[in-house]
């Protein structure tokens, strides 16, 4: 049967307009459970199935190891500067991605599956609950609580904007505490925004593995717009073979969430030969960005010293810092040299300085006028500028 025909045999029964199956009872929970390589976990308040897949010790996806359960300083001061608490005590990093019912979030939608990647002694566990039907959602959530109480770090993939709201809106709705209330939360998704957001075609999961990570998905693994039907389709039919992409497409996710964790935290060393070698100068901008943003400005200097010959914003930035240091005709050369390629922003800093610090009005008019022929403009004030330096040499003259 060719993939396309196998997807479209997965989507069968996945009508709304159809009723629901009759959940099953006792011993033919264990056909389905088989079909997925999971168990049935019965409690008083429900069951659920639960499924764990392995990784061993020193596994790879792509160019990137799977680490080995830490995170680096960088990201838990990131996280701290985002508002999230850091808890004291021995970190215990955990990977969570969820598959719902739909992407639009609030309390019609729900987490039907979630996967939860952690390091232990054997490797690398991911541990997948899937909710048999919504009848059974609080014993779900309790099942998933427990696993995410001991965490100190959560790891996810647009989880900040995503993930992580919507279990908190279910986690209240059900009455059930919310384990994920004041860990550090590590939302990778901006910072690979910042990585590769100029060089790759977008930035979802996907892409990354594909293009930074070298990684191609496996037949078997189900596009995430295709999630919500097939679960549909199997609460219609109690099929659970219709799930097995989606609970290979759930695995794939938290385990290259781990792999991009470690590939970020490579490109802090960024050293040739390694594995944090950024792949071009977007990258080693945007790493460098970051690091300023987060204080590291000698460490962010240094980086945007090693581009500035490849990457013209490196060179502004880097003169920037020179300029904050009182290291003026540092700066005022690298302006030069980006003036000289029409770099608008670096005729503006040309300005400021030929007018703040030489006191020559006239020449730091001509900047103005050669700001605007490279495009400078509103956000630069040019109109203000040249004004103001009218002003003066008015004054001077009269």
């Amino acid at each position: 049967m060719s993939d396309l025909l196998a997807r479209l045999r997965a989507l069968q029964g996945a009508s709304p307009d159809e009723p629901l199956a009759e959940a099953p009872e006792g011993p033919a929970w264990q056909v389905e459970a088989a079909a997925l390589d999971a168990v049935v976990v019965e409690g008083r308040e429900g069951v659920h199935l639960l499924r764990r897949a392995w990784q061993p010790p020193g596994a790879r996806h792509g160019v990137a190891p799977l680490g080995d359960g830490s995170i680096h300083p960088f990201l838990e001061r990131w996280a701290d500067r985002v508002g999230v608490p850091r808890v004291g005590g021995r970190q215990r990093v955990v990977y969570v991605d969820t598959e719902t019912t739909g992407l639009a979030g609030g309390t019609g939608t729900y987490v039907f599956l979630a996967g939860v990647g952690v390091h232990d002694d054997e490797g690398f566990l991911v541990e997948q609950l899937l909710l048999p039907g919504p009848q059974y959602e609080r014993a779900w959530l309790h099942a998933l609580a427990e696993r995410l109480a001991e965490s100190t770090v959560l790891v996810t993939f647009n989880g900040a904007s995503f993930d992580v709201p919507l279990l908190r809106t279910r986690f209240a709705l059900h009455g059930v505490t919310d384990p994920t209330e004041g860990i550090v939360h590590v939302d990778l998704l901006p910072l690979a925004r910042r990585w590769w957001g100029r060089s790759l075609v977008n930035c979802t999961l996907g892409t990354i593995e594909r293009e930074v990570l070298g990684v191609q998905r496996s037949q078997l693994d189900v596009p995430g717009a295709e999630v919500p039907a097939r679960y549909r389709a199997y609460l219609r039919t109690r099929d659970a073979t219709l799930l097995e992409g989606v609970v290979t497409h759930n695995v794939d996710d938290i385990v290259a969430l781990a792999a991009l964790q470690r590939r970020l935290e490579a490109s802090f060393d960024g050293s040739p030969g390694t594995l944090g070698k950024p792949r071009d100068a977007h990258e080693g901008f945007g790493v460098a960005r970051w690091l300023e943003a987060l204080g590291e400005v000698e460490e962010a200097a240094r980086r945007h010293q090693a581009w500035m010959e490849e990457h013209d914003e490196a060179a502004f930035a880097i003169a920037r810092i020179w300029r904050r240091e009182g290291n003026v005709e540092a700066a005022r050369g690298a302006w030069t040299r980006l003036a000289e390629r029409g770099h608008a922003e670096a005729w503006v800093e040309l300005a400021k300085l030929r007018e703040h610090v030489d006191g020559d009005f006239e020449a730091a008019l001509e900047a103005v006028q050669w700001a605007r022929q490279a495009g400078g403009g509103v956000r630069d004030d040019l109109a203000r500028r040249e004004a103001r330096l009218k002003r003066r040499l008015a004054r001077r003259d009269g």
